[in-house]
């Protein structure tokens, strides 16, 4: 890939399964930007991965060590390049559900962000454009959002299964999707303008919708006050399998936000008292 960037004078965005040679035993989902000579200039390693099933570790999950070698810093894991093109970073699939990730690439000054990508069926209703369009919009930045092409379930399998869903698209710093593939028959491509002079004139000039502006960082702050999802999970292990994974993470995860009062069970999970699937009890404050 970098031959070809060197050969066509082009950047080229793309995410690897890797290792990171401190954790042998451990995989990485990393996204990266090659530039025209052919460099390596930008590594992202994903930060939210599509759990239970993706078995790639996040910085989080080696939190401890990985602030210490890294730093506790925006661009130690929101990292963006400022290139001859623009600022570029990476938000990869399941990263760009979460407004945090698109949040901080956008305090790390990214104006265009890479997003590949999501299966079906969260490009069939929607999520993905969804999601595309509140980040890039929300932050003032384009989103750059290719999606999978055929997958071939086997080596002998004859024909791939369209398991992404296509709907590639490119969507500009308003929010407006500039770029749309819909046809999954097989490969394609997308193109739209991106104007990153338009971009800063619009973060500079905007009264209102330069969103980034006028976050109340001190109230702001109390959301994420205290934590969700546990740091640290493999420090010392590796991911489990599904079952693992639900008794240990997932289940205690959604117990901890029932238990906090921010999530309330439906009815006929409650013991007291009882009714059918729908039914609402208690009382209303």
């Amino acid at each position: 890939m970098a031959r070809f960037a060197r050969e066509q004078d082009l950047f080229i965005l793309g995410q690897a399964k890797a290792r990171h040679p401190d954790w042998p035993e451990l995989f990485f989902n990393v996204g990266f930007l090659i530039d025209p000579a052919g460099e390596i200039v930008l590594k992202h390693y994903k930060m939210s991965a599509l759990l239970p099933v993706e078995r790639s570790v996040s910085p989080h999950d080696l939190y401890d060590w990985w602030i210490e070698k890294y730093g506790r810093e925006l661009q130690s894991f929101w990292p963006v390049a400022d290139t001859e093109i623009g600022r570029i970073g990476v938000m990869m699939a399941m990263e760009g559900n979460f407004p945090e990730n698109g949040r901080g690439l956008a305090m790390n000054g990214a104006e265009v962000v890479y997003r590949a990508s999501l299966p079906v069926p969260m490009t069939a209703n929607g999520i993905f454009e969804v999601s595309n369009r509140a980040r890039a919009l929300e932050n003032n930045f384009y989103v750059v959002a290719p999606n999978i092409g055929g997958v071939y379930l086997h080596p002998d399998s004859r024909l791939p299964v369209d398991c992404g869903g296509g709907t590639g698209m490119i969507v500009n710093y308003r929010g407006q999707v500039i770029g749309e593939q819909t046809n999954t028959n097989g490969p394609s491509f997308v193109s739209g303008v991106i104007d990153i002079k338009a971009l800063r004139h619009h973060r500079t000039h905007a009264k209102t919708t330069n969103w980034l502006k006028d976050v109340r960082a001190e109230t702001a702050q109390l959301i994420y006050e205290k934590p969700l999802y546990p740091a640290n999970l493999y420090l010392s292990r590796q991911p489990g399998n599904h079952a693992a994974y639900a008794e240990e993470v997932l289940n205690p995860g959604i117990d901890r936000m029932v238990e906090a009062g921010i999530w309330r069970r439906p009815g006929y999970e409650e013991t007291e008292p009882t009714g059918q699937p729908g039914e609402t009890h208690g009382t209303a404050a």
